[in-house]
């Protein structure tokens, strides 16, 4: 808990809430500002603690803004009333089609193939990058209560392997299915559930024939 307040710092909440805003996974930033990639890495996840000026300037360049925009807490979005504060970004919508799959959870009829979310409120739910998400929308009861059909979720497309339980959208059978895995670690085989009772569950699976597309962090109830 002490080292995760530690690199919770406004550098690190500033290059994160930039890269989301301008789209940016921390392979292109460190590309565009001419840096090596693990040491990107090493200063947006907080764990290079005092990054070198000319780094910082590398970064600030790459971002469009200055160093004091990214080191001073009194210039960041709290303390102005820029419009990037309140900017959407818009997020696809997951195509099984283009995904090679024949079946999909999404709804035939959706009206709209893309969300939009404020920038401010999805830095706070995750930090992966905007490319790097999907919505899709649930179709059928098979995980009522927590999902019913119609609701949209967001899809974490880097979390291809259940590190830890949770609902997740899966190839299976050629087409795609949202279930809940709970994963044995010992034993390298994930248990493949349904919220719904009604339904039974799968059978077992290994971890090395999982086939995962992403995982779900967060879920919008259908009015």
């Amino acid at each position: 808990m002490h080292d995760s307040a530690m690199n919770d710092t406004h550098l690190v909440r500033e290059l994160q809430r930039r890269m989301t805003l301008a789209r940016l996974s921390q392979k292109r930033l460190a590309l565009m500002a001419g840096l090596n990639e693990t040491a990107v890495r090493d200063i947006v996840t907080g764990r290079s603690q005092h990054p070198r000026h000319d780094t910082l300037q590398k970064l600030a360049n790459a971002l469009e803004c200055t160093v004091v925009d990214l080191i001073d807490e009194r210039s960041g979005p709290s303390a102005r009333t820029g419009d990037d504060a309140d900017a959407f970004l818009i997020i696809s919508r997951f195509d099984p089609e283009t995904d090679k799959g024949t079946a999909s959870m999404t709804s035939p009829g959706g009206t709209a193939s893309e969300m939009a979310f404020q920038a401010t409120w999805l830095a706070r739910i995750t930090t992966t990058p905007v490319n790097q998400l999907a919505m899709i929308t649930m179709d059928g009861d098979a995980m009522t209560p927590t999902i019913n059909a119609g609701d949209s979720l967001l899809i974490d497309l880097t979390q291809w392997s259940p590190g830890s339980d949770g609902i997740y959208v899966m190839r299976h059978n050629g087409g795609i299915l949202i279930k809940r895995l709970s994963v044995d670690p010992m034993r390298q085989r994930v248990a493949i559930a349904s919220d719904n009772p009604a339904y039974l569950d799968l059978e077992p699976i290994s971890l090395a024939n999982l086939d995962l597309v992403g995982r779900v962090i967060w879920i919008g109830k259908r009015a």
